[in-house]
């Protein structure tokens, strides 16, 4: 159960964070997508329309570590990207990640169907191909799409960070237990126990001493534990008819012989 608890804990906590992430994202690219198609309004040129997306998105860092920043798409074709400009003015329709997946595609699809998320593989400085989640839409009255994303290995991180410190309690919390468990056995089960046996051997050893008197003609012997209801009492009811038919039959006997 204790396991249940903290998989279940960090299950939530996993979907806490990315609903906040995805939250976060959205907000950031449609303000950022309503402010290009206010500073582009009425623009046709498309270097200018270039200069000014680039002007104010290039600056635009986010996120603690300042990874966040956006991309700009038209269609399938890179129109603007502020960390791999080598990227921009090639047509990406076709490009895959690490898993093969069609990632342009995707991205294009979910920001002409009114903006959505998309999860993928990415390159992320000093680590590699990471899974990332994007969120794009269409900047308003134009044939461009913006987007940001965030890599979301750091879910991962928390998950296990959050494992380590319930884990860490639940083995606290066990052994603390434990102790009490054990405390509570020796201090008052076991005690109980030793009762319980003794209630039960010690009778049983006198009703054997008394049945072995009767044997040898000790039919005086006393009968304890008669008045107990439970299986000892109706034992020692038991041998004591047996003392007291065993007398009725000896006196008959002695009787007889004296006649």
């Amino acid at each position: 159960m204790s396991n249940q608890i903290r998989d279940i804990g960090i299950q939530s906590a996993g979907k806490e964070v990315l609903a906040g992430h995805k939250s976060e994202l959205k907000d950031i690219v449609d303000v950022m997508a309503s402010t290009l198609a206010a500073a582009t309004e009425g623009m046709t040129d498309k270097d200018e329309i270039y200069k000014t997306y680039s002007t104010l998105s290039k600056g635009a860092r986010f996120l603690p570590d300042k990874s966040g920043y956006f991309f700009i798409y038209e269609g399938g074709v890179n129109f603007f990207h502020p960390i791999k400009p080598e990227l921009e003015g090639k047509d990406l329709t076709n490009l895959k990640d690490a898993n093969g997946f069609l990632l342009i595609q995707a991205l294009d699809e979910a920001a002409k169907s009114g903006g959505g998320f998309v999860e993928y593989y990415w390159d992320k400085p000093g680590k590699g191909n990471q899974p990332k989640l994007s969120y794009i839409s269409m900047i308003p009255k134009s044939s461009y799409s913006i987007g940001t994303g965030v890599y979301i290995d750091d879910i991962k991180e928390k998950e296990a960070a959050i494992f380590t410190t319930m884990n860490d309690f639940s083995n606290s919390f066990l052994v603390k237990w434990s102790v009490v468990l054990l405390l509570a056995f020796f201090v008052i089960i076991l005690p109980v126990i030793i009762y319980m046996i003794k209630s039960m051997t010690s009778p049983l050893v006198r009703l054997t001493e008394v049945a072995s008197e009767y044997s040898r003609g000790a039919l005086d012997s006393e009968i304890e534990y008669t008045d107990r209801k439970d299986e000892i009492g109706a034992l020692s009811r038991a041998i004591k008819r047996l003392g007291s038919s065993t007398r009725i039959v000896m006196k008959k006997l002695e009787e007889t012989n004296v006649k």
